[in-house]
């Protein structure tokens, strides 16, 4: 079949008994504690040594939020009930009679929209940014937030809020004219009243407040990362001389173009890998001994080109041999993208992160790290719901770490138009999906149904902790729970504004969903 394939079986044999025995690690070796989704799933992803450290940190946490001043003054969205067209026929006409002010149920008469939605909760807020000269530019944002079988829809008007006339009573339009690649089109809101804006009551303004006494405003990743994928190979000169020297002392099998491979060649270098990749560390950990690697280790740490362009398995060695608190450092020099639903780099990345940060006691990007895998925020190529269902959220480190989970979560899902600087804010689908793990599923359950009624409280943020609870439903295991709680949910979204009671309630045939 040829010397390569013939070379890779040896490599595969060789890699077997190449070592019998595992060092002694070095002092600067960092702690790795195994992981659920990436080991046995029924494991913290954190070392009990770790654990305990970190529980210091939340213990003082928690008492400097007792003791902290009045909770800050936080306002919603604007916000209120909308309707919807869409036209991509008579556009012309259309528009004029919308500039016209022409009643919505008069416009559906006498034009056939391709898309209408009644009774919308519209938010609205301004979008603001520098043009590349450095003019200052802003626009206002207008996003529907369906119920039920409804769907959103954006509207961008030019110009903040504050520059346009009051909605009440009238149109909010966006006409696109007819290009050479493009018809014309045609979309507009009516309001039937003002959008209006209020103050978060106090106790959830205070549940925003403990999500941000806990979560530092530091961000997780330097302002010059780099956005890189798994296998990018852009190694420095220093790193590469590294790499290259471990990966020929610990007889690492030689990868070639993949199309040059036949299929059971390709197999077999696949095996030798796994193999070598098993045996791999107990060699490093006696060649780590010699004066060479440690020269060449060296080299390329202090190489400032290795920031933002090293590989995991180099941080990896950088941690065990050198630093952990300088692997930190590198890790979070580059963001790493997901080229596809199956590729897991940018949660091994984010998990690498925030381990490190527990070894090294980095809490401030411990706990973002922790939540950007729980809420799975990470920028993939593609992402299929089959992949996303297999990702785990790791509620259970939180709780063990005496952290008020209900409070936390709620903190960072409540939404704000101007929430404190660099806020962590939650995904309701994941934070749902958290939420069903947790150890206090009556407390959860009595605080998200809580805020589904609170009267107090702007119809955005109830709608949110409304789909927070019915993803929360979705993902409980017992069918007989799940229904229960169906019925819980309805009764709370008759206490919601009359116009979005009937898409929100939850029909009899889709439970949970």
């Amino acid at each position: 079949m040829g010397k390569a394939f013939h070379l890779l079986c040896l490599l595969a044999s060789l890699a077997v008994v190449a070592c019998t025995t595992q060092p002694q690690p070095l002092e600067a070796k960092a702690e790795v504690g195994p992981a659920g989704e990436f080991g046995p799933a029924d494991s913290l992803v954190y070392s009990p040594r770790i654990m305990q450290q970190l529980r210091h940190v939340v213990d003082s946490l928690n008492l400097r939020h007792k003791v902290c001043g009045p909770p800050p003054q936080l306002r919603s969205f604007r916000q209120g009930r909308g309707h919807y067209v869409m036209m991509d026929k008579n556009v012309g006409r259309a528009l004029r009679a919308l500039q016209q002010g022409m009643l919505p149920d008069t416009f559906l008469a006498r034009f056939q929209p391709s898309q209408v939605q009644r009774d919308l909760l519209i938010i609205s807020h301004d979008e603001q940014w520098k043009e590349p000269d450095g003019r200052p530019n802003a626009r206002t944002m207008y996003r529907g937030i369906p119920l039920s079988n409804q769907w959103s829809c954006f509207l961008d008007i030019p110009g903040p809020a504050r520059a346009q006339p009051t909605e009440q009573g009238r149109w909010v339009i966006k006409y696109q004219p007819r290009t050479s690649y493009s018809p014309a089109s045609l979309e507009a809101i009516y309001f039937p009243e003002a959008l209006t804006q209020q103050e978060l009551p106090a106790q959830y303004a205070r549940l925003v407040q403990y999500a941000d006494c806990l979560i530092d405003t530091t961000l997780i990743y330097t302002r010059s990362a780099l956005r890189v994928r798994r296998y990018d190979q852009n190694q420095p000169k220093a790193e590469m001389a590294f790499m290259e020297f471990a990966h020929q002392q610990t007889l690492c099998p030689g990868y070639r173009a993949a199309e040059t491979y036949s299929e059971p060649e390709y197999n077999c270098y696949r095996r030798a890998r796994e193999q070598w990749d098993s045996l791999r560390l107990p060699r490093v950990d006696a060649l780590a001994k010699t004066r060479q690697f440690k020269a060449l280790l060296l080299q390329a740490v202090a190489d400032t080109n290795t920031m933002g362009a090293s590989s995991e398995e180099f941080e990896e060695y950088v941690a065990r041999y050198y630093s952990p608190r300088k692997a930190l450092e590198l890790k979070r020099g580059r963001r790493v993208v997901g080229g596809c639903s199956r590729d897991d780099s940018p949660r091994r990345h984010a998990l690498g992160i925030a381990r490190l940060s527990a070894e090294t006691m980095s809490w401030p990007t411990f706990l973002r790290a922790h939540l950007d895998i729980m809420n799975d925020r990470f920028s993939r190529v593609s992402d299929g719901g089959y992949a996303q269902a297999r990702r785990q959220t790791y509620l259970r480190e939180l709780e063990e770490l005496n952290i008020n989970v209900p409070h936390l979560m709620l903190g960072i899902g409540l939404s704000v138009v101007d929430p404190p600087k660099n806020h962590y804010s939650g995904d309701v689908a994941r934070l749902g999906r958290a939420l069903a793990e947790t150890r206090q599923p009556r407390e959860v359950e009595r605080q998200l149904l809580a805020l589904v009624t609170d009267q107090r409280l702007d119809p955005y943020n109830r709608v949110r902790a409304y789909y927070l609870f019915l993803h929360y439903i979705n993902n409980l295991p017992d069918q007989a729970t799940r229904r229960k709680n169906v019925d819980r949910l309805n009764a709370a979204v008759q206490q919601l504004p009359a116009y979005l009671i009937a898409n929100a309630t939850v029909k009899p045939e889709e439970p949970g969903n």
